[in-house]
């Protein structure tokens, strides 16, 4: 799975497959089930032929046994040796003579005559007296000297042959059907009625006989109790319990039909059934559905089993396909991985004119381009970093680009210079403002270079003044020191300007030493800048200072006295802080020894 998510080829193949297989299987289950409902009504037509060729069978059948009955019922010497058997008394040797008599009348009629061949399908013959309803004589001694068990027929026989539909016998509990013919007098009124018991075998054999029935097929009756009376396979029918399923049923409610249903055991069939009234029987001829459908099935199998097949050797061909579409592609994705790693001058082949070649020209179009924007991003960061370095201190600028918000940070011992150039405002006034601004830059632009030189930190520039702290915001011991350098170099540097340039620029210096709070203010146009006491007092050393001098504060010449030479200037008033005592720098120690 994880191949076809990162596969191309893969995925256009699993595509075709997924789409050809479900045209395939579609087709093959449309093709199944246009044949299976085809062949289902063939089916349900074969089997109701086969129903009606049976059910004329068994009417066949059952008519020859009521031509043999009648016939043998109408014989002059039977209907004499009947009338003569019940003119005796019972136990009397004229009884047994005329018993004797009957019952060779009886089998000279059966077994001797010309329809001998269809009387040997009777089981039994009784003779029934139609005024008690006494079997007077029977093949079955036994059946002798009872009441016939379907007495409720004798009446309709006393005129015409009857059939008695298959009922159970009271004796044997078994399927039994019994015709009825009259036995008549000589004045052809009629004193008793023969009922003849037929072989049910017989219809067993006409209904489960297996011609047009297949593999699976099979006939058989049940009566009207629900019971099994003849079914192919007799080894697996219980006959002694009441069998249901739709078909059946639907016969002994004396419908007729054909369908697709469930038979008496569960199985899926397709059948014809039949209820025959005069026999009171159910005729049911089934095929299994399996069978029945095999043909669509098999119909179906081969189209999917060939689609398949096809399906596969297409899924080959698309794949090779699909691999010479992918090559170009998978040529730009190896060149966009090796770009990817930094390879800015790697380009992607163009093996092809169509639209990869199209898609290799723009990638190595816009891969030029990136290039470019990125040489020129370069070029912009660096002045950017440089930009930015101008205005923040290096450590400082760091923090900020790794996303640190608020920066504020304490430093203990600094010390923090103020200059201001004490008669530009005059000179501001009667020069041209391009050339003051120049003026300006060329003055601050080597404090500038000096500041750096000496590894100080400045912090801004307000107009004429400018702003230095020494020691932070990397802490340093000299802080005090290589600050008034700075302001001795600064001095210096102004001197060499107003010699250059003809002017007499004269500068106000002041130093203070001691603790601040360093941090960036602003999100916009921000500025790294330092705030406390040893700030203000500083700037005041600046702004009561004198020109030409560099004042100093008491914590600042405490840091310096014995390295440098100062005049005490004594007591004088700070704004806002009172009385100081202030310090002013001349020169080096080492120039006044």
């Amino acid at each position: 799975m994880r191949f076809v998510k990162t596969s191309l080829k893969a995925r256009m193949t699993a595509y075709f497959l997924l789409v050809s297989l479900s045209v395939v299987i579609v087709l093959a289950a449309v093709s199944y089930l246009l044949s299976a409902s085809r062949l289902e009504a063939m089916a349900i037509t074969r089997f109701e032929v086969i129903a009606e060729y049976k059910q004329q069978e068994i009417d066949s059948f059952v008519a020859d046994q009521v031509n043999t009955v009648s016939q043998i019922a109408g014989l002059e010497e039977l209907r004499q040796a009947g009338l003569e058997l019940l003119a005796q008394d019972a136990g009397t040797e004229s009884y047994q003579s005329a018993y004797l008599k009957l019952a060779n009348r009886l089998f000279n009629a059966t077994y001797r005559g010309s329809w001998a061949v269809m009387a040997t399908d009777l089981i039994d013959i009784l003779l029934v007296d139609t005024a008690d309803g006494q079997v007077f004589f029977s093949t079955n001694p036994a059946d002798e000297n009872r009441r016939f068990t379907a007495a409720g027929y004798l009446g309709p026989a006393r005129q015409n042959t009857q059939i008695i539909p298959v009922y159970r016998s009271a004796q044997s509990d078994k399927p039994t059907l019994t015709i009825l013919a009259p036995l008549l007098d000589m004045a052809g009124e009629p004193y008793a009625v023969m009922a003849a018991h037929i072989r049910l075998p017989i219809l067993v054999e006409i209904a489960s006989r297996r011609a047009g029935l297949g593999r699976t097929g099979e006939s058989y009756l049940v009566d009207g109790e629900h019971r099994l009376i003849a079914q192919a396979p007799f080894t697996r029918v219980d006959e002694s319990g009441p069998v249901h399923s739709i078909a059946i049923d639907n016969a002994i409610a004396g419908k007729s039909g054909a369908d697709l249903y469930t038979n008496y055991r569960g199985q899926e069939v397709i059948g014809s059934y039949r209820w025959l009234p005069d026999l009171g029987l159910a005729l049911l001829t089934e095929i299994s559905v399996a069978e029945a459908l095999e043909p669509a099935t098999r119909l179906g199998g081969s189209i999917l089993s060939l689609g398949m097949a096809s399906v596969m050797l297409l899924g080959i061909g698309i794949y090779l396909i699909a691999r010479q579409i992918a090559r170009p592609i998978l040529a730009i994705t190896a060149t966009a991985q090796q770009i990817a790693r930094g390879d800015l001058d790697q380009r992607a082949p163009m093996l092809a004119r169509d639209e990869t070649g199209a898609l290799a020209a723009n990638f190595n179009e816009m891969v030029d381009r990136l290039k470019q924007t990125l040489s020129l991003l370069s070029d912009e960061k660096q002045k950017s970093e440089k930009l930015l370095l101008n205005v923040l201190p290096e450590p400082i600028a760091e923090r900020l680009k790794r996303g640190e918000g608020t920066i504020a940070d304490s430093f203990a011992n600094v010390s923090i210079m103020f200059a201001d150039i004490a008669n530009f405002t005059p000179l501001a006034s009667v020069l041209p403002p391009k050339q003051l601004v120049e003026l300006l830059n060329e003055v601050f632009t080597e404090f500038d270079r000096l500041c750096e030189a000496r590894g100080l930190e400045k912090i801004k520039t307000i107009g004429d003044a400018y702003m230095v702290v020494a020691g932070l915001p990397t802490p340093r011991e000299d802080h005090a020191s290589v600050l008034m350098d700075m302001a001795l170099d600064m001095l210096a540097a102004i001197d060499e300007f107003n010699r250059s340039h003809n002017l007499d620029l004269m500068m106000r210096i002041g130093i203070n030493s001691g603790s601040v709070v360093a941090g960036v203010i602003g999100t916009k146009k921000f500025i790294y800048d330092i705030w406390g006491d040893a700030v203000n007092i500083a700037s005041r050393m600046e702004s009561q200072g004198m020109t030409g001098r560099i004042q100093v504060s008491e914590a600042t010449y405490a840091l310096l006295k014995d390295d440098y030479v100062f005049d005490d200037r004594g007591m004088i008033d700070i704004r806002g802080k009172g009385e100081m005592h202030t310090y002013v720098m001349p020169c080096r120690k080492a120039e006044s020894v």
